[in-house]
């Protein structure tokens, strides 16, 4: 899971940044008082915290470890990294992490003058003692990337996203980090598909950890209609004791990234519908910004009747029609500009607004119209690979979930 640093010059919002995009993403936060205290305490002294939190000399001294407080700082930090997720605000945190593969570097800043007039309008301080107490932070944290990695701390290539809060909202700022981080998310979990072998070997340990036949069934729809899934990436706790350990947490079966939305699939035992429910409408308040949606055996079962239905048309189309698919650059699916489903925008069914199956599946519009429409599509680049499928999974899934039929 990606961790977020930022590093930010003094009065240009980073702080308020850290804070929301702690809240959004409902991960947590941690400045230098909480990361000295979190992974140096069992090795420092008071005096040491102290030291390390006014000199970045002080960070190349040996511990008792044998490692300079610098490189077990980095080491740990890195370890953390490696199974949590966190925003890290300043201590050079993009610097102590700047190459693992799950840190993403924001930097939050804002010419002097804005900065300026920010203390003046909120701390009634003068304009002299502003101007001393920005020029100080500015020079200790120049300072600290200079000692402890010969860096320069405004160095944009050092950052995945610099912003400057005179031009852009606070708001917008969090949005777009929170769109990086989604992204990165995105990308640790999901495969490359180029690369045939690993696509397959991830979705078999994806759905060995699947705990009901729907689920891979939804899984397989998914990946026909080219959505990026991940499988459970997040547990959301929604109540706590008075120890504050969790009580009650929520684990949506899937996250599709490119549309920021998470969906749990309450087919297989009605029963639990209405606590699904609740955790749904728990989560809603306790993490705003998160957006899950519930889906219902009624939905799930008319979205694959009209995938049945899509199928059925597919085959009758594909026995009645006598192009050969094989020879006609025309209709060749991976080939012809017009009806290339993977790339082309206008048939993408993954892009397209009249084949969005994630809105869909949200609103429940999909019907044996939409199908048909979604199959002339496709019989008219005869592709009699994507037809089988079609039809396999829907008749597949309807068999799975309904024994009767």
């Amino acid at each position: 899971m990606p961790v977020l640093t930022i590093n930010h010059q003094r009065g240009a919002y980073g702080e308020e940044i850290a804070r929301r995009l702690s809240v959004k993403l409902g991960i947590p936060i941690f400045d230098r008082k909480d990361a000295m205290q979190r992974f140096l305490s069992d090795v420092a002294t008071p005096y040491d915290i102290r030291m390390l939190s006014e000199s970045p000399r002080y960070f190349l001294r040996q511990t008792a470890e044998g490692l300079s407080f610098r490189d077990l700082l980095a080491s740990r930090l890195a370890a953390y990294a490696d199974q949590e997720n966190a925003v890290m605000l300043g201590f050079s945190a993009h610097l102590l992490i700047r190459n693992h593969p799950h840190a993403i570097h924001f930097n939050i800043t804002a010419p002097v003058s804005v900065r300026e007039q920010r203390f003046l309008n909120e701390r009634g301080q003068t304009l002299a003692e502003v101007r001393e107490k920005l020029a100080r932070s500015d020079s200790k944290s120049r300072r600290y990337s200079i000692v402890m990695y010969g860096e320069e701390e405004q160095d944009p290539f050092l950052y995945h996203l610099t912003v400057n809060t005179a031009k852009v909202s606070v708001d917008a700022a969090v949005n777009m980090a929170a769109g990086v981080y989604k992204d990165h998310m995105a990308r640790e979990f999901l495969y490359n598909s180029s690369e045939e072998e690993l696509r397959v070997r991830r979705r078999q340990e994806e759905t060995t950890r699947m705990k009901n036949p729907s689920e891979i069934s939804f899984a397989k729809v998914l990946d026909m209609y080219q959505i990026r899934w991940i499988y459970e990436p997040k547990t959301f706790p929604l109540e706590w004791d008075e120890k504050g350990q969790p009580t009650l947490a929520f684990s949506p079966d899937f996250y599709l990234p490119d549309y920021d939305l998470y969906l749990e699939l309450t087919v297989m035992n009605q029963r639990y519908a209405s606590i699904k429910h609740k955790k749904a409408r728990l989560l809603h308040e306790l993490y705003p910004g998160t957006n899950v949606e519930v889906v219902f055996r009624r939905d799930y079962d008319h979205l694959l009747r009209s995938l049945s239905t899509a199928g059925e048309i597919m085959s009758e189309s594909s026995a009645d029609s006598p192009a050969d698919s094989s020879g006609d650059s025309s209709g060749d699916l991976a080939g012809d500009s017009s009806g290339d489903l993977a790339g082309d925008s206008s048939a993408d069914l993954a892009g397209d607004s009249s084949g969005d199956l994630a809105g869909d599946l949200v609103d429940g519009s999909v019907d044996a119209a939409a199908a048909s429409e979604v199959a002339s599509d496709i019989v008219a680049s005869d592709n009699s690979t994507i037809k089988k499928a079609t039809n396999n999974v829907a008749q597949e899934t309807l068999g799975e979930e309904n024994p009767s039929q």
